[in-house]
C-alpha cells in the first residue's frame, strides 16, 4: 500500500493507491489524519489509484476521519468507486443522525442530562472522600512525627474566618431574630397564643435556624477564600515549591484552616444565637409589649440543654465539611485563571449543599431517636 500527499500553495492532494486495509491502519491512517488537521490549504483533492484495493473497514475510518475533522467542503473527490462509497458512508451517517435527533424525545433528553450530573456528583463525592482520607492519613503521620500546627497561620485563620465574620453574622442573625418573632406572632395571635413565640423562637433558632444560618455563611465567606487563596497559590507553583523544600501543604495549607474552622464556627453559632435572641426580644417588645425580663424568664422555661447541644453539636461537621471542600477544590486548580474563578464557585455551592443536606440528615436521625 502507499498514501502519497503533495502539496502546493493553494491546494494538497492525497492519493491512495495499492491495497488499503485495516491490518496496515497504523501505516496509512496517522498520515491521513495529520494531514487532514491541517486547515490552512483552500482544497484538499483525494484520489484513488485505477488499482486501489480498500476494503469497508478502511473505508469507514476514512470517512470517520473526514467527518471529525470536518473540513466544511474543502474535499474534492475523483470519481472512483471507493470515493464513491465514502460519500455513501457519509450519507448514512448524516441521515442516521438526524434521525436519532428527530425521534429523540425531551425525556430522554432530561434522563440523560439527569444521569450525567449524577455521575459528575458521584465523582465529585468519591473524590473528596479520598481528600478527606488523605487528610486523615497524613495528619496521623504529622501526629506521630510530633509535629504542632504553625501557630501563626492558625491564629491569621482565626481571625479571618472568626473574628472577621462577627458582623455579618451578628446583623444576619438579629434580623432573622426580628422577622421569626414577628411571624410568629402574627399566626399565634390568631388563637391568642402570642406568647408562645417564645418558645417557637428558642427552639427553632438554637436547634436548626442559628446553626444553618450561620454555616451557610461561613461557608460563602471561608470556603471561597480558602479555594482562592490556595488555587492561586497552586497556579503559581508554590505548593510545588514547598514540597520541593519539604514543606507539607497540608500541615501549612489544609489543617490550620480546617482547626480554625472547628474552633471558630461553634463561638459563631453562638453568637448567632444570642443575636437572633435579642433580635426577637425586640420585637416582642415592641408588638405585645412584653419586657425583657418577662422574655428571659419565658426563654428559661423553653429552653433546655438538650436544645441548646442538638444545634451546637452541628457546628464542628458543619466545620469539617466547609474546611474540607474550600480545600479539596484549591487543590483542584490546574495551570489557568479560568480555573481558580470555576473552582471557586464550585467550592461555595458545594460547602452549602452539604451544609443543607447534613442539617436536613441530622435533624432526622435526632427526631428519630426523640432527642
Amino acid at each position: 500500500m502507499a498514501l502519497n500527499i503533495e502539496t502546493s500553495s493553494d491546494k494538497e492532494k492525497i492519493h491512495f493507491k495499492g491495497v488499503i486495509s485495516v491490518r496496515c491502519y497504523t501505516k496509512w491512517a496517522p498520515s491521513l489524519e495529520n494531514q487532514l488537521k491541517k486547515k490552512g490549504a483552500q482544497n484538499i483533492h483525494v484520489s484513488f489509484d485505477g488499482a486501489c484495493v480498500v476494503d469497508s473497514s478502511s473505508l469507514y475510518i476514512i470517512a470517520h476521519l473526514i467527518r471529525t475533522y470536518d473540513l466544511q467542503g474543502k474535499i474534492v473527490w475523483d470519481n472512483s468507486p471507493q470515493s464513491k462509497g465514502i460519500a455513501t458512508f457519509l450519507q448514512e451517517k448524516e441521515v442516521s443522525l438526524e434521525n436519532r435527533h428527530t425521534n429523540r424525545s425531551w425525556f430522554l433528553d432530561i434522563i440523560d442530562s439527569l444521569g450525567e450530573a449524577s455521575m459528575q456528583v458521584i465523582q465529585t463525592g468519591k473524590d473528596l472522600l479520598g481528600f478527606f482520607g488523605y487528610i486523615l492519613v497524613k495528619t496521623y503521620a504529622i501526629v506521630q512525627r510530633h509535629k504542632r500546627l504553625p501557630l501563626v497561620s492558625l491564629t491569621h485563620h482565626l481571625e479571618q474566618v472568626g473574628f472577621k465574620a462577627i458582623p455579618i453574622i451578628a446583623l444576619i442573625s438579629f434580623l432573622i431574630g426580628m422577622v421569626l418573632a414577628y411571624q410568629g406572632i402574627n399566626q399565634l395571635s390568631r388563637f391568642g397564643a402570642e406568647i408562645y413565640t417564645i418558645d417557637f423562637l428558642t427552639i427553632g433558632i438554637f436547634r436548626e435556624i442559628g446553626v444553618l444560618l450561620t454555616a451557610i455563611v461561613v461557608a460563602g465567606r471561608s470556603a471561597s477564600s480558602f479555594t482562592a487563596h490556595i488555587g492561586t497559590m497552586n497556579l503559581n507553583e508554590e505548593i510545588d515549591a514547598m514540597r520541593i523544600m519539604q514543606l507539607d501543604p497540608v500541615l501549612y495549607l489544609v489543617l490550620p484552616r480546617i482547626a480554625a474552622l472547628l474552633v471558630a464556627l461553634p463561638l459563631l453559632v453562638f453568637l448567632s444565637d444570642m443575636a437572633a435572641l435579642l433580635g426577637g426580644m425586640m420585637t416582642t417588645q415592641l408588638v405585645i409589649d412584653l419586657s425583657p425580663l418577662q422574655f428571659l424568664s419565658y426563654l428559661k422555661r423553653s429552653l433546655t440543654p438538650t436544645t441548646f447541644w442538638v444545634g451546637m453539636s452541628k457546628a464542628p461537621l458543619f466545620a469539617l465539611l466547609i474546611g474540607l471542600v474550600g480545600c479539596f477544590r484549591g487543590m483542584q486548580v490546574r495551570k489557568s485563571s479560568e480555573s481558580v474563578g470555576r473552582m471557586t464557585t464550585a467550592s461555595v455551592v458545594e460547602a452549602i449543599f452539604l451544609v443543607i443536606v447534613s442539617n436536613a440528615l441530622m435533624s432526622l436521625l435526632f427526631s428519630y431517636l426523640k432527642v
